[in-house]
């Protein structure tokens, strides 16, 4: 009788959530340090002046850019991520793809983001990126959708409160690339320099923060749920 109560409870504790963590952690790493290869250093040109040097790598404006935006989009990819685990206290097989899927698409940033700086005039390079992103969005999402449905994966501090502010967040890392996209069809160079605005809800106080964060600026140690 006892095995008939016990097992379900056995089989509902899940996997370990460290090792995805380090993969993760491991494929982020190499995903942004690749970024910088997409910057070209000139081979078998000799500079005779400063200023034909300065000239040239001022011609690189738009790689430079396309690298530094890259990197703090797979940085803030990288932070939902670990917010994201923050809330996770085991993992089964469907999470686990989840994850492999999202990281997948990880892998491809340096890519799309090669392909839009050597090809920012044309409209694809600009949609491949910005859909990039946005998939990586969407499963980032899917996998918070998934502990909601599965409650015995999450932490006990993922309440309905969290989720949805959390929900609310990917909302906003969805519209940007969208309107990225958009503006490209007047300014491919404003529409590649929108992707800074991702910064602000990121680095901006949040009132997630509370959550991840209990007591800090309040005098308590346990979090609060109001709105």
């Amino acid at each position: 009788m006892n095995e008939k109560v016990d097992r379900p409870l056995l089989d509902r504790r899940g996997l370990a959530k460290n090792r995805i963590e380090a993969l993760a952690d491991g494929i982020f790493a190499v995903a942004m340090t690749l970024l910088v290869l997409d910057i070209k250093s000139p081979v078998n040109v000799r500079f005779d002046t400063t200023d034909n040097l300065v000239d040239y790598l001022v011609g690189l404006e738009h790689s430079f850019a396309m690298y530094a935006i890259s990197f703090l989009v797979l940085a803030i990819f990288w932070i939902g991520h670990h917010v994201l685990f923050h809330f996770v206290r085991h993992v089964d097989r469907r999470l686990l793809w989840l994850n492999i899927t999202f990281l997948l698409l990880v892998t491809f940033v340096p890519f799309s983001t090669d392909l839009l700086g050597d090809h920012g005039h044309l409209m694809l390079p600009v949609v491949v990126y910005g859909l990039n992103l946005l998939v990586l969005g969407a499963l980032l999402n899917l996998q918070l959708r998934y502990l909601r449905l599965h409650p015995h994966l999450a932490s006990p501090d993922l309440t309905s409160i969290v989720w949805a502010r959390m929900h609310s967040e990917a909302k906003v890392y969805a519209l940007i690339p969208i309107a990225s996209m958009l503006t490209s069809l007047w300014s491919p160079r404003l529409g590649m320099y929108l992707y800074l605005l991702l910064v602000i809800p990121t680095f901006a106080p949040g009132r997630l923060d509370r959550h991840l964060h209990p007591g800090r600026g309040t005098g308590t140690t346990e979090p609060t749920d109001e709105p």
